[in-house]
């Protein structure tokens, strides 16, 4: 289903009393916002209103065979949109609502078929969050809502994970911060006389046999053909657009405090078994695929054993999310769609995730996270969600509570023409894969900019004709406005990496500057630093060497541009994460 961008999306703050009154009004009009619950976030419309709800579908790019859950503020709604309320139904209404459940029933004739594809029953939901309770109050009308993702991809615990995906899509986002639970609610079917569980969540089996002193049972796979009863039963959800792989562990057990001043022999021994299968992993992808960036969702001691390993050229290809201590389950299930969104926007080719063993909230996370590894479904990201990924969209200044800024220094003789190219297609880079943040939280900013300068150029002078033409062809933009730097001291200090055209210009530097020993890299030895090793077509090693294409065609030019370009975009996520940033969800 093609989308298309036709709303200048409207933003509110959890503090803006009269913007939340202007999105539940929108809805009443048949419009789309998305708004928190104590889950993930919801993209509702008026649960009544067909046209409305089809919009839904055509902001997530989600089939229609996948029915949406209605949204209430009040149990005594529930009574004008089913046509039957079980003893089951109405013990688990009563014992969990409001919370992170929906209790399956027979329709009422006022429900329409766009909201449950075409099935005569309906998943009804009374969230606890209060901000998302005081907007469906103001909407006056049950809300239908599906998570505020596009179809397929990880649903969104943030109002900014909702805005890189729907800004523009839809009419409104209601920001109501994190969610504090981070999976989709449970979905039981109570339309029998023992319950059926569609969806686990942090509502468990347990949990329910206790409310109903009968034992549940869990739906099995659907057949051929079969419209789901809930969302989450046929499709491929929740996934990135890399591979994820499942590390599994216990939850439950000690937990390990992995820099501890002294650390037992015992703790030490668990702390290994605990972590270093993700290390091993890691190496393993790496002797595979030296290119290979990895993504590692885990705890505190897999980070910690990672940097006890001291392997520099290892940690240049891994990205971590931290979500707290390694058998924590319900750290691990509030930060997991947070954690799949933030890696795989570090550009990385696979994702070590933790697994859990376990009966309780651990058949929750594992059902999202065995889906994201596509264990189970076969739908995958829509195109529309690989094209977002590319960039983060606007992030408003005040979110962060602090900004760092840093920098890259690119070093050529001149600083004419591949200077200008270097800065030129550095920038781009920036623009196009930012917003930054710091590698350490996301709560602190990073603007990150680049600068070049020659060792023998003259100053203020601009690239030669044909380079700006053939930047021009090659990129569609232009670096006809460079003038060129000399190289000063200055520029040197107020750099945090320096990169040299070539390694006899590393040496240069080195020679009247030796504090800079580990900030200077040439291109070639910079690539050979992260175990990005070239070889020729005899096997042999071979340095990445870029020549001035003055005096030659036009061809030469288009190729020294093109060349540059394919080895920063190969560069950009190392160079990053030597800045202290990564790029911002």
């Amino acid at each position: 289903m093609d989308r298309q961008k036709i709303y200048n999306t409207l933003f509110v703050t959890p503090d803006n009393e009269e913007g939340l009154k202007v999105a539940a009004e929108a809805v009443k009009n048949g419009e789309v916002v998305a708004f928190p619950t104590e889950t993930v976030y919801g993209l509702g419309a008026d649960a009544l209103n067909g046209d409305a709800v089809r919009k839904i579908f055509e902001a997530k790019g989600r089939p229609g065979d996948n029915p949406l859950i209605v949204h209430i503020w009040d149990k005594s709604q529930i009574d004008d949109l089913v046509s039957e309320i079980t003893p089951c139904a109405q013990a688990l209404i009563d014992a969990f609502m409001p919370g992170p459940i929906t209790v399956i029933m027979r329709k009422s004739d006022k429900i329409p078929n766009e909201v449950t594809a075409g099935l005569d029953t309906v998943g009804i939901r009374m969230p606890e969050h209060p901000l998302c309770n005081r907007f469906l109050k103001l909407c006056g009308c049950p809300v239908a809502a599906p998570s505020a993702n596009l179809s397929g991809s990880p649903s969104p615990t943030t109002a900014h994970h909702v805005m890189n995906d729907m800004d523009g899509y839809i009419y409104g986002i209601v920001d109501g911060g994190s969610c504090r639970v981070g999976l989709e609610s449970t979905v039981v079917d109570a339309t029998g006389e023992v319950p059926v569980i569609l969806r686990p969540g942090a509502v468990t089996g347990a949990m329910i046999d206790e409310v109903l002193r009968t034992r549940s049972e869990y739906a099995g796979a659907l057949k051929q053909g079969q419209v789901p009863a809930s969302p989450g039963m046929k499709y491929r959800h929740y996934a990135p657009g890399c591979e994820v792989r499942i590390i599994t562990i216990s939850s439950g057990i000690e937990t390990i405090d992995p820099y501890e001043e002294k650390l037992s022999d015992d703790k030490k021994e668990k702390l290994f078994s605990l972590a270093s299968p993700f290390i091993l992993e890691a190496q393993s992808i790496l002797k595979d695929n030296p290119t290979a960036r990895i993504g590692i969702f885990a705890g505190n001691e897999v980070k910690a054993l990672a940097d006890m390993a001291g392997d520099e050229i290892l940690s240049s290809h891994l990205c971590f999310y931290v979500y707290g201590n390694a058998c924590d389950v319900e750290a691990a299930a509030h930060g997991l769609f947070d954690g799949l969104r933030l890696l795989d926007r570090q550009e990385v080719n696979v994702i070590l995730a933790t697994g859990f063993k376990g009966d309780g909230l651990e058949v929750a996370y594992m059902n999202r996270l065995s889906k994201a590894a596509g264990k189970n479904g076969d739908d995958v990201p829509s195109k529309a969600y690989n094209e977002i990924s590319e960039g983060g969209g606007e992030v408003p200044l005040d979110f962060f509570d602090s900004v760092f800024t840093a920098s890259v220094l690119f070093i050529s003789d001149d600083d004419r023409n591949l200077g200008a190219v270097l800065e030129g297609l550095f920038t781009q880079l920036i623009r196009k894969k930012g917003p930054f943040c710091s590698e350490e939280s996301i709560r602190i900013g990073a603007e990150l900019y680049a600068e070049s300068a020659g060792l023998n150029a003259s100053e203020g002078l601009t690239p030669d004709v044909r380079m700006c033409e053939a930047y021009r062809r090659v990129t569609g933009e232009s670096v006809a406005h460079h003038l060129s730097s000399r190289m000063e001291v200055y520029l040197l200090d107020s750099n945090d990496l320096i990169l040299t055209v070539n390694d006899q210009q590393v040496l240069t530097l080195l020679e009247s500057y030796p504090e800079l020993k580990g900030r200077v890299y040439s291109l070639s030895s910079y690539m050979a630093s992260k175990g990005l090793v070239m070889r020729g077509e005899r096997g042999e090693v071979a340095s990445l060497a870029v020549n001035d294409p003055a005096g030659g065609d036009d061809e030469a030019y288009s190729h020294t541009v093109a060349a540059l370009k394919a080895w920063l975009e190969i560069l950009f996520p190392y160079i990053i994460k030597d800045l202290g940033a990564m790029r911002f969800c």
